[in-house]
């Protein structure tokens, strides 16, 4: 029923036989049949260039992925933990590499990837998420949703312990409160210290590194009392790095994306590595360099090539994050003729390309966390996406916020004026969301799209004028 699928999707044939069986029992208990395959194949044709071998890459971890997460229990792993989203992911690598025995995942980011973007059939999840204690209309996260509606449903195994970060969202920590009152679930918690003055210089926080690298430490004695599973200075610095190097890679792949004209690859498809960044786990922390050289290696060809995802001289713009269930909100925006060279979130700003005086694993987390923008004030995203937009040389700004994430929303606006003011660009804030498609429609996100994309060509072409 899906051995054309999964070839598709980067398998080759005697591994679709090989693994048949895991399929066949996982795709069962996530109640995906011939007709979700059809679906999937349908979407991932229409939708993701899969003669990009990254792309099948990228395709064929995320199902793994999926497949791995829906048996761990039943394969016997002793323990699973779930960092919760959003994480901080050089400490999710830590855990996700502590042991074989330990199986670490972010169940939402795998719900939303492979029952959305793939198979697209996430509500459900949402739904059953909305009968056990995330009602709808009030405006819950709908990542949380994912995760507590793939529990309920039986797709996504009761964990041992979740590992959550209590800084920036305030829903996360008491959605896993929630998954100890309802499973007893052993909640760890890593706090940060947001309250940097307005005007406080991004390239260092000594007061901020201190507190954070004491929570980090915190969690890593949680997390060995727990488990039993001891964790080196060294062990710890090995997974940073193998973390850090696939990000490195993504870098220089935005690096050819900055100075390319014609965009030669879609967002919709570097996205597959951005999320596998955003969330590492053991498989994507041993495949996924390999698999970002690949990105590098066909986007390089690309761009020797004149080929062109998007039409050459389209105006540039910056935009806010990928999207994780829905691939027609970007697609929608390069048809419309816009290049998107860069999204923002996860580009590494000047003051965080600094390498780190701090010589723990600790501190060295603490350090670049904090130096990070988003994760250290508003302030320090506004300056964020101002360096952002200045580095990239964009044409505008697209800052497409979620309806139900508060520390998105509050940042959106001052972010429109800040990069506005600075700049002199203009600035889109466009409501959406990238976890939950039931609120809003592409086709009306288009008529806003549309009229700014007119607006940034009748001002490339009048700059385009005055300089000849």
């Amino acid at each position: 029923m899906y051995s054309e699928f999964f070839k598709l999707c980067g398998f080759e044939a005697e591994e679709v036989e090989k693994e048949s069986p895991r399929i066949d029992k996982a795709f069962k208990i996530a109640g995906i049949g011939v007709k979700d395959v059809e679906r999937a194949e349908e979407r991932v044709k229409k939708y993701f260039d899969t003669e990009l071998f990254g792309v099948r890459q990228a395709l064929k971890i995320w199902l793994r992925r999926l497949i791995d997460l829906v048996l761990a229990r039943e394969e016997g792993k002793k323990i699973i933990v779930y960092p919760s989203w959003p994480p901080e992911p050089r400490v999710v690598s830590m855990v996700a590499m502590a042991s074989e025995n330990v199986f670490c995942e972010t169940p939402e980011i795998v719900m939303d990837i492979v029952m959305g973007q793939i198979f697209g059939k996430l509500n459900p999840i949402l739904e059953a998420a909305e009968e056990h204690g995330l009602p709808p209309g009030l405006g819950m996260c709908a990542l949380n949703q994912a995760r507590v509606g793939g529990i309920a449903k039986g797709i996504v195994p009761v964990p041992d312990i979740t590992i959550t970060t209590s800084f920036l969202c305030d829903q996360t920590p008491k959605t896993d409160e929630l998954l100890y009152e309802l499973y007893g679930v052993h909640n760890i918690f890593l706090d940060n210290c947001m309250d940097a003055a307005w005007e406080e210089p991004m390239e260092s926080s000594p007061r901020c590194v201190s507190y954070f690298a004491a929570e980090i430490r915190k969690v890593v004695e949680e997390f060995e009392e727990a488990t039993g599973v001891k964790l080196s200075e060294e062990e710890l610095r090995d997974a940073r790095v193998a973390y850090a190097k696939p990000v490195y890679v993504y870098q220089e792949i935005m690096g050819l994306m900055k100075k390319a004209d014609p965009q030669p690859i879609s967002q919709v498809d570097l996205g597959l590595l951005y999320w596998l960044i955003q969330a590492p786990e053991r498989r994507s922390l041993q495949e996924g360099l390999g698999m970002a050289n690949t990105f590098l290696r066909e986007t390089k060809t690309r761009v020797d090539a004149g080929y062109a995802a998007v039409e050459k001289g389209a105006p540039k713009i910056a935009w806010f994050c990928h999207h994780a269930t829905d691939p027609t909100v970007m697609h929608m925006v390069e048809d419309l003729g816009l290049a998107i060279p860069v999204t923002a979130v996860l580009w590494t700003p000047p003051w965080q390309r600094v390498k780190s005086q701090f010589t723990t694993f600790a501190e060295r987390i603490a350090d670049q966390t904090v130096r990070g923008g988003i994760n250290r004030s508003t302030m320090g995203a506004v300056r964020l996406f101002q360096e952002c937009c200045k580095e990239f040389n964009v044409d505008g700004f697209v800052y497409l916020y979620f309806f139900s994430c508060r520390p998105i929303c509050l940042t959106a606006l001052m972010s429109k004026k800040g990069v506005e003011d600075e700049l002199g660009i203009p600035v889109l804030a466009l409501e959406g969301d990238v976890w939950d498609t039931r609120d809003y429609s592409t086709e009306a996100l288009r008529t806003r799209v549309e009229t700014f994309a007119e607006m940034l060509r009748a001002a490339k072409a009048t700059k385009i004028g005055q300089i000849m």
